[in-house]
């Protein structure tokens, strides 16, 4: 028998792919729905994600979606068109290699010979670069990872970019993020896997043979797979561990009079606090009753200063014709990004205890590198079960 602490993203995949083999699977989650910061919940007639985007990095190609179909679950997946645009100096310009300049192609590559004997941080590389590659580089970093420069390496940024060109760009699953977990939970349960909401875990004991988990009452397991991250993980067997700094950002959801991007993609923003933005509704309209514009925002220092400063500079960018449905910030370890992409610990915290999810991404962008950071963790526990 394998618990799984926690429903999220990470949590029902792993459940999913261990029940699929044969294996007996109990999934443990606090709150009253599956799905964590991967599902929505409806709001004024709009979907609004309870944290992540309505979009899947690398769409109906990358990591996410060759699992999802691996463990058996069926999701449309809308592969954007165009992929991203970029809004420089005002005008929209397609995202293509040939709109970068060759010089900053040389310089990648220099840069990239460099890191085999001194890797540095990626702002060394991006401060060398000319305005537009550069503000592209920040915008990109800000969109899918809520980072800066400074905070990852260029080793750690090129294994993104590998994925990034071998499954590129986004798409946006039809019925959104609730579609994903609602699929994942009624492919899990009809292999004979359970699922508890409402039901907190509250202690782990490890010995040489199995795992114990403090529910009700102690239970015993052969393995346990962990979907809270390494800090709550080792809270609840009396520890601690030292983490890297988490991740923090902003998610603002808006209600449009009519369409603002009139396509699927992402439009990044140049020389802003707010990296980028999307039209989940283009894709799919039954995402709300009207036009949603999805917006993200990393940010340092004061949550209410940067939410203020995100909101002005959305209205320097779509105009004032937009109701506010949502602001949602994340920081301080729950419910996403509990360590900054590039810096992660791993997947294995002890023996027979594995962890994924956001504190155990492999190399990739968000949800694409909580698969590969699944099937990572699960080969390492098959060692013990």
């Amino acid at each position: 028998m394998i618990a799984v602490v926690g429903a999220g993203l990470g949590g029902l995949l792993a459940a999913n792919l261990l029940a699929k083999e044969g294996y007996k699977v109990e999934v443990y989650e606090r709150l009253p729905f599956p799905g964590g910061r991967f599902t929505s919940l409806n709001y004024k007639g709009f979907e609004i994600s309870t944290g992540a985007l309505h979009m899947i990095p690398h769409g109906s190609r990358g990591p996410l979606a060759k699992l999802l179909k691996k463990i058996g679950v069926r999701v449309e997946i809308i592969d954007s068109k165009p992929e991203g645009e970029f809004l420089w100096n005002g005008e929209r310009i397609e995202v293509r290699r040939r709109v970068f300049p060759l010089k900053a192609i040389l310089k990648f590559y220099k840069e990239l010979a460099i890191s085999k004997f001194k890797d540095r941080t990626l702002d060394i590389f991006a401060n060398s670069l000319d305005d537009f590659t550069k503000a592209f580089l920040n915008s990109f970093l800000g969109w899918s990872l809520s980072i800066y420069s400074e905070d990852i390496t260029f080793r750690k940024f090129y294994e993104i970019f590998k994925q990034t060109v071998k499954y590129r760009g986004p798409g946006i699953p039809i019925g959104g993020c609730k579609a994903v977990i609602d699929e994942l939970v009624e492919n899990l349960e009809s292999m004979g896997g359970k699922i508890y909401l409402r039901k907190e875990v509250r202690g782990i004991k490890k010995s040489n043979e199995e795992v114990k988990l403090l529910i009700e009452e102690w239970k015993c397991f052969d393995g346990v797979i962990s979907n809270i991250g390494h800090k709550l993980t080792a809270e609840l067997m009396g520890e601690k561990v030292n983490l890297p700094e988490e991740s923090r950002g902003i998610k603002y959801t808006l209600k449009l009079e009519e369409p603002f991007l009139e396509h699927t993609g992402v439009l990044f923003i140049a020389n802003k606090n707010i990296a980028g933005m999307n039209e989940v509704t283009n894709a799919d309209p039954n995402l709300g009753k009207g036009v949603m514009l999805q917006v993200h925002q990393p940010f340092k220092g004061d949550a209410r200063r940067a939410i203020e400063d995100g909101l002005r500079e959305i209205r320097e960018v779509v105009g004032k014709n937009f109701e506010l449905l949502a602001v949602q910030s994340f920081s301080r370890d729950w419910p996403v990004n509990r360590i900054k992409a590039g810096s992660d610990l791993g997947v294995v915290f002890k023996e027979r205890i594995v962890v994924v999810g956001d504190g155990a991404k492999g190399g990739d962008i968000e949800v694409e590198g909580i698969a590969l950071g699944v099937e990572k963790a699960l080969e390492e526990l098959r060692r013990w079960i």
